[in-house]
């Protein structure tokens, strides 16, 4: 169960998903160089669980256990294009109004991330992309769900979003007359792995509930190298300890 976050958990949160100019103003790390994943610890004291903790995030998924659970459901309503360059990755701001629920939980959802490669591996296997859809409980807690990207058709919806893609960093793009859904974004069949762990991006702070969907969805080969090319190759974090952390293989009821 996931506990109520600190005020640096949420800052943290509020700075990967870009949805304030200051916590972007603040941000200093990166994905590569002096400020990489390797440093994060130093760049920050609030960082130091980059290094120190037990709980990171991406892992590998693999060696799960198989157990009945709740479906996840994504009652999701459209809402306008609000993209953010923050020069090494891509994200989105969701309208509010957009609900993800598992069982009797239910979380809020924020924006979206999209990351080349993809964070997670799956059974060590790599996918050259995946979108990432933070949520945030009313007891502030955040639960992410990652949705993995595999090379093949061109994506309609994907397509609609990357027309208005802002190219240089800092830069924002916002069109109130196209209105997507996230749901578009992910595969019809929404079983996942599910783990807890922490929020792959500079403090990393864990207690996130992670729902890894088992079934990628498709994305040409210029979809994805136009993400990768505009956030300079790679934006995503290497793969973690798991330090023997149980892994659900939901199995719905």
């Amino acid at each position: 169960m996931v506990g109520k976050f600190s005020a640096v958990a949420i800052a943290g949160f509020m700075a990967c998903t870009a949805f304030s100019g200051a916590a972007y103003a603040q941000d200093n790390w990166s994905y590569s160089g002096n400020n990489g994943p390797a440093n994060w610890h130093q760049l920050s004291p609030a960082n130091s669980v980059c290094r120190t903790g037990q709980q990171q995030s991406p892992i590998n998924i693999e060696g799960t256990d198989p157990v009945i659970m709740h479906r996840l459901v994504t009652d999701y309503q459209v809402a306008p294009i609000n993209l953010k360059n923050r020069g090494h990755s891509i994200g989105m701001t969701y309208t509010p109004g957009s609900i993800m629920r598992v069982g009797a939980r239910f979380y809020t959802l924020n924006g979206m991330t999209f990351h080349t490669p993809a964070e997670h591996t799956v059974a060590g296997q790599s996918y050259p992309m995946s979108i990432q859809s933070w949520h945030r409980g009313p007891d502030g807690s955040v639960a992410i769900i990652e949705t993995l990207v595999k090379e093949g058709r061109e994506n309609a919806a994907i397509k609609e979003i990357w027309t208005h893609l802002p190219l240089e960093s800092g830069q924002t793009s916002k069109i109130d007359a196209v209105l997507i859904n996230a749901r578009d974004l992910m595969p019809t069949d929404k079983a996942y792995f599910r783990y807890v762990g922490s929020l792959s991006t500079p403090p990393c702070t864990e207690g996130v509930q992670w729902y890894v969907l088992k079934q990628p969805i498709e994305l040409s080969k210029q979809q994805i190298d136009l993400v990768r090319g505009i956030v300079g190759g790679n934006s995503a974090r290497p793969v973690q300890r798991r330090n023997n952390r149980i892994i659900l293989d939901a199995r719905p009821q």
